[in-house]
């Protein structure tokens, strides 16, 4: 039965592939720097790639995910007039960036050139070159930044970055040959992707947020505590963003994945489980100069739970149009998050910070899960008011 169920779900298996490899070489890379960097390096490097990062995500502006929703309806131009933006948007982010570093530039604009290129696979449902393109770039990262690091410092790292993205953007590139004036599809979606957008930002602000604010509030060697707590989550992560990436085109093209979201919420249970079980292992073994990263590891281990169902609620939302929702939870995410930051920061340091993440995936997670059983009983209470009409 369950070999029948994964033959049947290839896409998710390759992405999730796609995904799980990738975020273990970005793993491994962070992991090697923090047997080579002190607490306070570590913690500086963590700051300037969330820096560069965080500037990227907020110049795709929504049109990522834009592009592998309608292109999974059969939209033929949206992904090229939507390039033609990120090319200005990217440009004026690459800019403002520079400004701490000058690399930071370049690397804002090589990743979300290799963030349209992914989410145009997906929306082609080209699975397996998803899963290429996220495996490729992510080792190729590892190998070219450690070397690049030993040469150049932390400047080398953002190089090997900036670097590894531009060699497997390959699908933008090829969208710059049809760049015209027109961009009749890209208008008809513009509050479509600025709805998305938010929840984007949230997401984005979850991954590189909370380091500029922890910087300056606990200094370089509490982020580089924290951080390493942060990453387990984040390689554990990528399977609720798998099954996101992967719901969104199906559901888009009218499949109905019921049974996807059961299974994802029983892997998120036990991978949290996982987690929580094997951090004092880890961390004893791998890890001891880290020690004090314990109780966050094991707090935020908690966290993908809510984050499997963020993610799916979400994926449910967007194909059905409800973007709005998206949108409040996106804004209560990132309030709970920056308020529990400051206060629970302060009294409670690193167990603080990471409560503070999960708190607000909670937060997120119970107001969409609330929403989604209103729309299902305003749905049936119609329903059954049409049938007592006729």
């Amino acid at each position: 039965m369950i070999l029948r169920f994964l033959s049947s779900h290839k896409g998710l298996i390759f992405i999730t592939l796609g995904n799980l490899l990738g975020a273990a070489a970005t793993g491994i890379f962070w992991l090697l720097l923090a047997f080579i960097q002190s607490a306070d390096e570590y913690g500086k490097t963590n700051y300037e790639i969330s820096i560069a990062s965080l500037a990227a995500s907020a110049a795709l502006l929504g049109l990522n995910t834009t592009v592998t929703t309608y292109v999974a309806k059969g939209s033929s131009k949206i992904h090229v007039q939507s390039n033609q933006i990120i090319l200005i948007s990217s440009g004026i982010a690459a800019i403002i960036v520079s400004y701490f570093n000058w690399i930071l530039g370049f690397f804002v604009i090589g990743m979300a050139f290799w963030m349209m290129s992914t989410y145009e696979l997906l929306g082609r449902k080209m699975y397996k070159q998803y899963a290429f393109v996220n495996i490729g770039a992510r080792a190729s990262q590892l190998f070219l930044s450690i070397l690049l690091y030993y040469l150049l410092g932390i400047t080398g790292i953002a190089i090997g970055f900036t670097i590894s993205f531009l060699i497997f953007s390959q699908r933008y590139f090829i969208s710059t040959r049809e760049f015209s004036r027109d961009f009749s599809e890209l208008k008809n979606k513009i509050k479509f992707s600025l709805n998305i957008y938010s929840f984007n930002m949230s997401n984005a602000f979850l991954l590189y947020f909370d380091k500029l604010v922890i910087t300056p509030l606990f200094g370089y060697a509490i982020l580089g505590y924290y951080q390493l707590g942060f990453q387990f989550l984040l390689f554990l992560g990528m399977i609720p963003i798998s099954f996101y990436q992967y719901l969104i085109p199906e559901e888009s093209s009218g499949l109905k994945k019921t049974r996807v979201r059961s299974l994802g919420l029983f892997v998120s249970v036990g991978l949290s489980a996982m987690l929580f079980l094997a951090s004092p292992w880890i961390l004893q073994h791998l890890f001891p100069n880290y020690m004090a990263s314990l109780n966050s590891m094991r707090i935020m281990s908690i966290g993908i739970i809510p984050m499997m169902i963020v993610w799916t609620l979400n994926s449910k939302f967007l194909n059905k149009g409800d973007t709005k929702y998206i949108l409040f939870g996106s804004a209560i995410y990132l309030i709970f998050q920056i308020g529990l930051i400051f206060y629970l920061g302060k009294i409670m340091n690193i167990i603080g910070l990471a409560l503070a993440v999960v708190i607000a995936l909670i937060a997120q997670a119970l107001f969409l899960f609330i929403s989604d059983k209103h729309l299902q009983q305003q749905k049936q209470k119609k329903k059954n008011n049409n049938n007592n009409n006729s």
